[in-house]
C-alpha cells in the first residue's frame, strides 16, 4: 500500500501541490500533470546525487537550507521552496515580502549586479551568492527600483539576512 504525503512547492515563483508517495521499492511524486515514479541516489560528492526518472538519468547537487532546497542541475540552479499549508490557509502571505530578497541560508556574495536606484525587471540577476559550495543567481522577484544592497563583493552574510530591498510599489 502507497502512503501519500501532500506538499506544496514554489519553484522558481510558482506553486506547484504534489504528493510523494513510496510503494516500498520507489518514490512516486503525483503532480496535477500526472504520476513519475523516481529514485535519488548518493555520488559520494557533497550534496551531489543522480535522479532517475522517465528512462533519463541527470546529475545534480543539492544544498538544503531552512527555507529553500537549491537544486543545481543541467547548468541552472532552482530555488524550491516549501510552503506551509497552515500559513497559507491563515493569510500570513506578508505582501511586502515581494520587496526583500532574504538569504536561505548562511553565504557570501560572489557578485553584485545592481546598485540602490537601478531600475530592474521581474527575472533580472541581481546578485550571486555562494553557500555550501553552491552558486546561486538571485533575481528580481518583481520589476522596479533597488532601494537598499546591503552586502558587497566578498562580504559575508546570515541565515535570513536581507540581501536586496525593492523599493514598495506605488499604488
Amino acid at each position: 500500500m502507497e502512503k501519500l504525503m501532500q506538499r506544496i512547492f514554489q519553484i522558481d515563483g510558482e506553486e506547484t501541490d504534489c504528493w510523494l508517495g513510496h510503494d516500498g521499492s520507489r518514490f512516486v511524486l503525483n503532480t496535477p500533470t500526472g504520476a513519475v515514479a523516481c529514485q535519488l541516489d548518493p555520488t559520494g560528492l557533497p550534496g551531489g546525487y543522480k535522479l532517475r526518472a522517465k528512462g533519463v538519468v541527470r546529475e545534480l547537487r543539492l544544498a538544503v537550507g531552512p527555507e529553500a532546497t537549491f537544486v543545481h542541475m543541467d547548468g541552472r540552479t532552482y530555488e524550491v521552496g516549501r510552503v506551509d499549508p497552515a500559513e497559507r490557509l491563515a493569510g500570513s502571505d506578508g505582501g511586502a515580502s515581494d520587496d526583500r530578497l532574504v538569504a536561505p541560508m548562511p553565504g557570501v556574495v560572489v557578485s553584485v549586479a545592481v546598485k540602490p536606484g537601478d531600475a530592474v525587471e521581474e527575472g533580472q540577476p541581481l546578485l550571486v551568492i555562494e553557500s555550501m559550495k553552491l552558486e546561486t543567481t538571485l533575481t528580481a522577484p518583481r520589476g522596479g527600483v533597488v532601494a537598499e544592497m546591503p552586502f558587497a563583493e566578498g562580504d559575508s552574510f546570515g541565515l535570513k539576512d536581507i540581501l536586496a530591498q525593492l523599493a514598495p510599489e506605488e499604488e
